[in-house]
């Protein structure tokens, strides 16, 4: 499969608003795919698509968890055709400290930088080949005041907490596959396992 069936087959299904944005994020794709270890502007080094990428990320019109979906729909087809596929999960910081006009960040690990949370659900299968994401959360800590730091944790309720994250995805998980079970079938085998 070269990049452009790739990326067809990862956002066709994206759902944002106008087929062109759609197609937009398939060319995107596409272009990121081909060249994966450069920058975004290296990647677009047509002035047009550069031009066209930026307007992209910065339309608010967008939904980053419609484009998330139509990528875990492609997963879940994948992960549908094996007998046993492993659900990866991890929460990575994104720092951005160094890009002080960025907006919407929180306090990370250590507090003084600022950044995002990202909790991600990799499928993965038992001899480690990536299939794609499951499911994928981003958020930002808020910003907890000096004199609170370091206060005994465990006040705020269960869904109050970061690690409801965890939870939270296993239930998407769980959904998916069972979504999942219901297209391809019982008799075609398990696509996911409890």
């Amino acid at each position: 499969m070269d990049e452009a069936d790739w990326a067809i087959n990862e956002f066709g299904s994206a759902l944002l608003g106008d087929q062109r944005r759609t197609d937009r994020l398939i060319a995107l794709a596409s272009i990121l795919a081909q060249r994966p270890e450069v920058s975004l502007p290296a990647a677009c080094d047509d002035p047009a698509m550069r031009k066209g990428t930026y307007r992209f990320f910065e339309n608010d019109a967008i939904e980053p968890a419609a484009i998330l979906a139509s990528h875990a729909d492609a997963t879940w087809e994948r992960v549908a055709a094996l007998p046993l596929v492993l659900a990866v999960q991890d929460t990575t910081e994104l720092d951005f400290s160094t890009h002080p006009a960025t907006t919407g960040l929180g306090p990370l690990r250590v507090p003084s930088n600022q950044g995002l949370l990202v909790h991600s659900t990799l499928a993965v299968t038992p001899e480690g080949l990536p299939l794609g994401l499951l499911a994928q959360e981003v958020w930002a800590r808020p910003a907890v005041p000096l004199e609170e730091r370091g206060r005994k944790k465990g006040k705020r309720p269960p869904d109050a907490r970061e690690s409801q994250k965890w939870f939270t995805s296993l239930a998407a998980v769980s959904a998916g596959g069972a979504a999942a079970l219901s297209r391809v079938g019982q008799g075609s085998g398990a696509a996911y396992s409890r």
